[in-house]
């Protein structure tokens, strides 16, 4: 199938003009991902202590759980949760939601039971960066992203139609910047489109649920709330009584979700309503390596099952929802598979970066305008800032102190200062090719770093932590270190592949 040359030009417009315009917020959230995925396995590199396997049973866990809900029913929070000690987090971490809204998280030492306060965060704010959660509308803009992502991948497949397979093995790396650029894109474009159709599909999703769900339920469910309820298979929990009660039997409430969900791991307590009559008490649970994963009980504070959910739930909703969503965490996945999935992440945002370039290198022959100077200073910034900032924000877990007061916000601010810092710096640069390289260098060192410094500091050799969490991060760290020392290298050779003017006939 042939395109005719105004189709192939309105669709070849649309992609380029969409993917200039998103690229920068794509490139964000599929760098991250790949951190994304090891959240929870960052956690031993991020707080020392945690690297200590832990020294209490389960049963002790959920005695020390117990009496921590006891006290808390006094101040009868809308929501509280409880983590039970975790081979990555061998401590128990309580969540309190302020009446405003905003959770905060402290952690308690499960054989003593004392109060340590807030540490660093560095696995979770990573992963929340992905969605651009800690940004004003971020996770919406996001979900936008994500939405034109999709536009992207129809209107490339369409353009490519007929030539996927040359596409996919053509690769001239001595030929023209142009050619080059064009012929990396296509190709990890090619390799990458049935990842970023799911991407596409669950981030716009994820991330724009509570703007379509209430015109899902006025136009199709006749405004009834329930009526929603039952199609996501999420129901509300019973609002509040006003009547004191205590907190509900967690041992008994374990017991119940181990006995219905026998191969669900389950690590966590959830309240609604703590402290009166009509408490209850979440127990999701989590299989491994199923697309399926996570099953629900909701347990009332009598000790009566109000709710459960099976792996994939009852609804045709959530049956074509919780695959996508465990093809978008990599749920299934084994080690092996998810180191794989980081590579694809990293993959594609180099994909999407490429497809700036191109851009940029097309516009220069044609002669360049004022947006496309600034955009490429910003994609210098963006991206080659992206890779300090993470490189500062994993230096700042080193040298900040591990008592300091509100320290997840200063490697927080750490973080977006640095990154601020490296676009500023790409803007004022009159060369966006050599701040790229400057930013990629830098940010390479701090990663290289990184290890060193966690090893002098826990007086060990480097890469002999004995623990195999920090040692998989900190293959990681040097991996990515690597990757970035490579494409500082490959710029200032890039650079000597420019044409001077446009070529006769230019194949797009």
């Amino acid at each position: 199938m042939k395109l005719s040359p105004r189709s192939y030009t309105i669709l070849w417009d649309a992609h380029a003009w969409a993917g200039v315009l998103s690229s920068l917020i794509l490139f964000v959230l599929f760098f991250l991902g790949s951190f994304a995925l090891f959240a929870e396995e960052l956690a031993p590199w991020q707080e020392p202590t945690f690297r200590a396997p832990g020294v209490v049973t389960e049963a002790e866990a959920v005695r020390i759980a117990q009496r921590l809900a006891e006290q808390e029913t006094a101040a009868r929070p809308v929501w509280f949760g409880i983590s039970l000690p975790t081979a990555e987090e061998p401590w128990m971490k309580l969540w309190r939601m302020t009446p405003e809204g905003a959770i905060h998280s402290t952690w308690r030492d499960p054989v003593s039971g004392r109060e340590i306060g807030e540490r660093s965060d560095l696995g979770e704010f990573l992963n929340a960066m992905h969605f651009l959660e800690p940004v004003p509308f971020g996770k919406h803009l996001a979900g936008i992203a994500s939405v034109v992502l999709l536009l992207l991948v129809v209107t490339g497949v369409l353009i490519q139609l007929g030539r996927l397979v040359r596409e996919f093995v053509q690769f001239r790396p001595d030929g023209s910047r142009r050619v080059f650029w064009s012929d990396a894109h296509k190709a990890v474009s090619v390799v990458s489109s049935p990842f970023l159709f799911v991407f596409a599909i669950t981030g716009g999703i994820l991330c724009l649920a509570d703007w379509y769900a209430p015109g899902v339920q006025a136009a199709a469910l006749d405004g009834d709330p329930k009526a929603l309820e039952a199609v996501v298979d999420w129901p509300t929990p019973q609002p509040a009584s006003g009547q004191p009660g205590g907190a509900p039997d967690l041992a008994h409430a374990l017991a119940l979700a181990k006995a219905r969900f026998p191969q669900s791991e389950h690590s966590w307590f959830f309240f609604d309503h703590l402290g009166d009559a009509n408490g209850t008490v979440h127990l999701p649970g989590e299989i491994e390596g199923s697309l399926h994963a996570f099953t629900h009980l909701r347990v009332s504070r009598e000790g009566a099952v109000l709710w459960e959910r099976e792996t994939g739930g009852g609804t045709l909703y959530t049956q074509v929802m919780d695959p996508l969503y465990g093809l978008h965490f990599a749920t299934w996945a084994s080690l092996p598979a998810k180191v794989v999935y980081a590579l694809l992440s990293w993959l594609m945002a180099f994909g999407i970066l490429s497809g700036n370039l191109l851009w940029l290198e097309r516009r220069r022959l044609q002669g360049k305008s004022r947006f496309d100077t600034v955009l490429a200073r910003l994609t210098a910034g963006v991206c080659a800032g992206l890779p300090l900032a993470v490189a500062g924000l994993f230096l700042a877990n080193q040298f900040l102190p591990a008592e300091l007061a509100d320290r997840p916000r200063w490697e927080h601010t750490v973080f977006f200062v640095v990154w601020a810092v490296g676009v500023g710096s790409a803007l004022l640069d009159g060369a966006p090719a050599a701040a790229s390289r400057r930013l990629l260098i830098l940010a390479s060192a701090g990663l290289f770093a990184v290890p060193l410094i966690d090893a002098a500091r826990m007086q060990r050799l480097p890469f002999a932590s004995g623990s195999g969490f920090v040692l998989g991060a900190e293959l990681g760290i040097l991996a990515l270190a690597v990757l970035l020392a490579g494409a500082a290298r490959a710029i200032p050779r890039l650079q000597q592949k420019a044409p001077a003017t446009m070529p006769a006939a230019v194949a797009t």
